[in-house]
């Protein structure tokens, strides 16, 4: 320790300037709601005070057209009698309010609008391309900006996990796979509709579920199917095959079955530890010219992400592992290519009866009796104000971004105990998006032990420079 603490001090002279910062790519943060009750605008205040940029909402086809197809409507109007947009209406003002840029969902079709019946959750088999495009214009129209003072949205996303058999059918047909190709005439409409309103507009495509498997489709080979490209090590074009995809970036949901380095075991699924390969394909279509798009840079957004915690879930993972591992799983997602980390969901779901297993645990708040009541999780900190340190061959690396994602200097700390990280060793410069990194030479025995922090107005969570091992954990308990 004492070496430790010598070598630290020695370098501080130098190390009190900031540092340079590293390349200048963002770590923007949203939060998904699933929950469509989610109506009070504390929920969201919530949200932006956990320092979010975005948010996810759900625009639920079923819920706002009529359960019976009427013999004469408009279904392109978002003003025709037979829609009812109110709980819509409410996400996406309250979020606008907060200050927040919605990520709108539009997903599960009515009854009439399905062009197969399959058991299991009604509005997932097959949805019919036109009905689909009928409601999209619809919405768009209802929130361009233009429309019973409504505010303008620019962030659209077509479905929910299309490769995943309870979201989407038929997954497969004999030895066939037709998801993909249905869900891509989906998109494209989509987008054409999306863009036809505002060339500035956003459609984020995919939105996958991380494993595949007999009912289901795998992430990789379902987004290679899609867009007609072949291969894992060097992903090109399949000849002969014309499909491509309307999107301005794409969407993965790698929800991990350990910790935040755990790749999946099949080749084509992608948990936290794969998304790099995800990346490598959307790059590679986008060079030859399988997804069309305006922007010749097609991020990568990470759009549900999480482990239940302990409490409530006795099966998740403890408050302190948590927050670890959601400051590393931010870094991580950061370091593969990642532009955008959205968190599932801002407060824990009501169980209403239902074993811990079957209902998500993961909010960055406890559930209470009522929204008022509920209390901040320890993991709350680390989403707002990611930072690692890790121990190297010679020093230690560090990663972080400030709570507000802006750009300044960074104080980083170091403490002999959790409580007591107090002892100023370096200031960082960050990148404009407020993301910093930078490594600390120092020699450190084996059993070294101590925590590191930053601070940019306030505190990160101090973390241990003790290495914890990967272990198999489900993500939802």
């Amino acid at each position: 320790m004492a070496l430790f603490l010598s070598t630290l001090l020695a370098s501080l002279a130098i190390s009190t300037a900031p540092q340079s910062a590293p390349a200048a790519r963002p770590l923007a943060t949203g939060v998904t709601v699933p929950d469509t009750g989610l109506v009070e605008q504390k929920g969201y205040d919530r949200i932006k005070g956990a320092g979010a940029k975005y948010t996810r909402v759900a625009l639920v086809w079923s819920m706002i057209a009529p359960p019976n197809k009427p013999n004469q409507w408009d279904p392109t109007n978002p003003a025709d009698p037979h829609y009812d947009w109110t709980s819509a209406d409410h996400q996406v003002v309250r979020a606008i309010r907060a200050g927040l840029i919605p990520l709108v969902q539009v997903n599960t079709a009515p009854r009439w609008a399905e062009r197969c019946v399959a058991k299991g959750k009604p509005g997932i088999c097959n949805p019919h391309p036109v009905a689909f495009q009928r409601f999209t214009r619809a919405a768009v129209r209802r929130y361009s900006g233009n429309f019973g003072g409504l505010p303008r949205l620019r962030y659209w996303e077509p479905w929910n996990e299309p490769n995943l058999h309870i979201f989407f059918k038929p997954q497969r047909k004999g030895k066939k796979r037709p998801s993909p190709a249905l869900y891509r005439n989906l998109l494209n409409r989509f987008a054409a509709v999306v863009k036809s309103s505002s060339s500035k507009n956003r459609v984020v495509g995919g939105g996958l579920a991380p494993l595949g498997g007999t009912n289901s489709t795998h992430p990789l080979d379902f987004t290679r199917r899609l867009l007609c490209m072949k291969g894992r090590k060097n992903p090109v074009p399949i000849e002969g095959c014309e499909g491509f995809g309307r999107f301005d970036i794409w969407a993965i949901n790698p929800y991990t079955t350990g910790g935040p380095t755990t790749t999946a075991t099949h080749p084509d699924d992608v948990q936290l530890g794969d998304v790099a390969e995800m990346i490598k394909l959307i790059r590679a279509a986008r060079k030859y010219g399988k997804i069309k798009s305006p922007k010749r840079y097609v991020p990568v957004w990470v759009t549900e992400f999480s482990w239940d915690s302990k409490p409530p879930d006795p099966n998740g993972l403890r408050m302190g592992l948590l927050s670890r591992w959601t400051s590393e799983a931010m870094f991580g997602s950061w370091k593969a290519g990642v532009d955008n980390f959205f968190w599932l969901s801002i407060r824990d779901w009501p169980r209403e009866g239902l074993p811990f297993s079957e209902t998500i645990q993961s909010g960055l708040w406890l559930r209470g009796a009522t929204i008022a009541k509920d209390r901040p999780k320890r993991v709350l900190k680390a989403f707002e104000f990611p930072f690692v340190a890790f121990r190297q061959p010679r020093g230690i690396l560090i990663w972080g971004r400030t709570p507000n994602s802006k750009s300044g200097r960074v104080t980083i700390r170091f403490g002999r105990s959790y409580g007591r990280v107090n002892r100023r060793i370096k200031v960082v410069r960050t990148n404009r998006f407020g993301v910093f990194q930078s490594f600390i030479r120092t020699r450190l025995g084996r059993n070294f032990r101590g925590f590191l922090s930053a601070k940019y107005g306030k505190a990160s969570l101090p973390f241990s420079l003790r290495r914890v091992r990967n272990f198999r954990h489900p993500p939802f308990g």
